[in-house]
C-alpha cells in the first residue's frame, strides 16, 4: 500500500487562457471552487474546478502533494453553474484523453447549456467547447454527469426541461423534468443525437452513472413519481437506441413540493450487484441516509447509516477489488466532518464509521479511485482542497484539520 496522502493546497498557477502570463488560481481556503477529481490511467490525479468564469484542470503526479499548472478549459469566460449538486465533471480515458463537462448558465433563472471539451494530451490543452444539448431552446439543461465506458465511449447525461417547455406551450401538464443523454463513440470528438432516458424526474438532484459487467450504462437518479413522491429509480441502457429499462428501487414515500438538491450514488461490482446510497426524509423510513444492494431481482432491504441528528447528508459509494466504501458528511460542532465506512463482504456488513477530515464550510464528500485504492476528495472553506486515502485511520497525523 502506498503512503496515505492528504492535500491542503494553497494555490495553483494557471496559464492564462490567452497564452499570457500565469496567474494564481485557488484551491485553497476561501471561495468555493467545487472541485471534482479523477485518476488518469497512468495514475495521475486530475482535478477540475471553477474560478471567475473559467473551468480549470490541474494534474498531480504525487497524489496531490504538488500540482502542475492549472489549464483553463474554456478560452473565454462564461457563467458556470457551480454548486454542490451541479459542478464541472471530469473523466479520463486511454491515450491521454481527458473529458470535461459543465453547465453554462443562461439569462433566465434555472436555464443553461451543457458544455463539453476534450483533451488528447493529458490535459495540457483542450478543444473548443461545444454544446451537447441539441434542442436549441433557452431552457433548463443542467446537472450534467460524465462517464467513460469500459470500451472508451463517452456518455453525458443531464436534467432537461425541453419537454416541460413544449408541454406548457401546448397547455399540457408536465411534472418535473426529463433526463437526456449524449453518447460519443469516438472518444468525445463527436456525439450522437440526444436521447431521452426518462420523463418526470426531480429537477435538481445530481445523477449517478455506472457500468455493469456487460458494459451497459446504468443511471441512478431521484425520480418524481405520481403524487409528488421523490424516490429513486434505476435506468439501464442510457445512450443506446431503443427504450431503456426503468425501475423504481427506493420506496420511501417522500412527498415534497420542491427539489431537495440531494442526489444519490451508484457503484456496480464485478458480480453485477448494484450498490446504492441515498438520502430521504420520507414517511416510510424517516430522515436519514440509506444503503441497499440491488441484484437481478428485488433489492435487499435498505439499511440506514450515519447520524441524522448531526445532519448526515450527501452520501457517495465506490468500490475497488473486494472492498466497498461509503462516505458522507455530518455537522461536528461548527465544522463539517467527512466520514467513511468500508465493507469486505459486498455490503453485508460495515466497519465502524471513522472521520477522515474536518473543516468549516465542507463540500459534498466524493470518492475516487486509481484502480488500486479509494480516496476521499473533499473541499472546505476553512482548509481548502484535500485528498485523503481511505486507508488512513481516523484523523491520523496526516494534517487533518481539527
Amino acid at each position: 500500500m502506498r503512503t496515505p496522502a492528504l492535500l491542503l493546497a494553497a494555490a495553483l498557477w494557471a496559464g492564462a487562457p490567452d497564452g499570457g502570463s500565469a496567474r494564481p488560481v485557488g484551491l485553497g481556503p476561501g471561495a468555493h471552487p467545487y472541485p471534482t477529481a479523477a485518476f488518469a490511467p497512468d495514475g495521475r490525479l486530475l482535478v477540475a474546478f471553477t474560478r471567475d468564469g473559467f473551468v480549470y484542470v490541474a494534474a498531480s503526479d504525487d497524489l496531490g502533494a504538488s500540482f502542475g499548472p492549472a489549464v483553463a478549459v474554456n478560452r473565454e469566460p462564461e457563467p458556470v453553474d457551480a454548486n454542490g449538486e451541479g459542478r464541472p465533471k471530469l473523466a479520463a480515458g486511454a491515450g491521454g484523453a481527458v473529458f470535461v463537462s459543465w453547465t453554462r448558465k443562461l439569462e433566465r433563472p434555472f436555464t443553461g447549456l451543457v458544455r463539453f471539451s476534450r483533451s488528447g494530451d493529458g490535459g495540457k490543452t483542450f478543444s473548443e467547447p461545444v454544446t451537447l444539448n441539441d434542442d436549441g431552446l433557452e431552457t433548463g439543461h443542467r446537472f450534467d454527469t460524465l462517464a467513460v465506458s469500459p470500451t472508451g465511449d463517452v456518455l453525458v447525461a443531464w436534467i432537461d426541461k425541453r419537454d416541460l417547455e413544449r408541454a406548457q406551450a401546448e397547455g399540457r401538464e408536465y411534472a418535473g423534468a426529463a433526463i437526456y443523454t449524449a453518447l460519443s463513440r469516438d472518444g468525445g470528438r463527436s456525439f450522437e443525437p440526444n436521447r431521452k432516458l426518462d420523463d418526470h424526474v426531480c429537477e435538481c438532484c445530481r445523477l449517478s452513472i455506472a457500468f455493469d459487467p456487460e458494459g451497459r450504462a446504468v443511471v441512478f437518479y431521484r425520480d418524481l413519481l405520481p403524487g409528488g413522491i421523490r424516490d429513486h429509480s434505476l435506468a439501464w441502457g442510457a445512450g443506446e437506441p431503443g427504450a431503456p429499462t426503468v425501475r423504481r428501487v427506493t420506496v420511501d414515500e417522500w412527498r415534497l413540493d420542491g427539489c431537495p438538491h440531494h442526489g444519490p450514488s451508484l457503484w456496480i461490482d464485478a458480480s453485477g450487484a448494484h450498490h446504492i446510497v441515498w438520502f430521504t426524509a420520507g414517511e416510510a423510513r424517516g430522515p436519514g441516509l440509506f444503503y441497499a444492494r440491488q441484484g437481478e431481482g428485488e433489492p435487499e432491504a435498505p439499511v440506514t447509516f450515519g447520524d441524522s441528528r448531526r445532519g448526515a447528508s450527501h452520501p457517495d459509494v465506490l468500490g475497488v477489488g473486494p472492498k466497498l466504501y461509503r462516505a458522507w458528511r455530518e455537522l461536528d460542532g461548527e465544522r463539517h466532518a467527512a466520514l467513511l465506512q468500508d465493507s469486505t463482504d459486498g455490503g453485508r456488513s460495515w466497519s465502524a464509521p471513522r472521520i477522515l477530515a474536518r473543516g468549516r464550510g465542507g463540500d459534498h464528500p466524493l470518492l475516487v479511485s486509481d484502480g488500486r485504492e479509494v480516496f476521499l476528495s473533499w473541499y472546505t472553506e476553512e482548509t481548502g482542497y484535500r485528498l485523503v486515502s481511505a486507508a488512513v485511520p481516523e484523523e491520523t497525523g496526516a494534517g487533518a484539520a481539527r
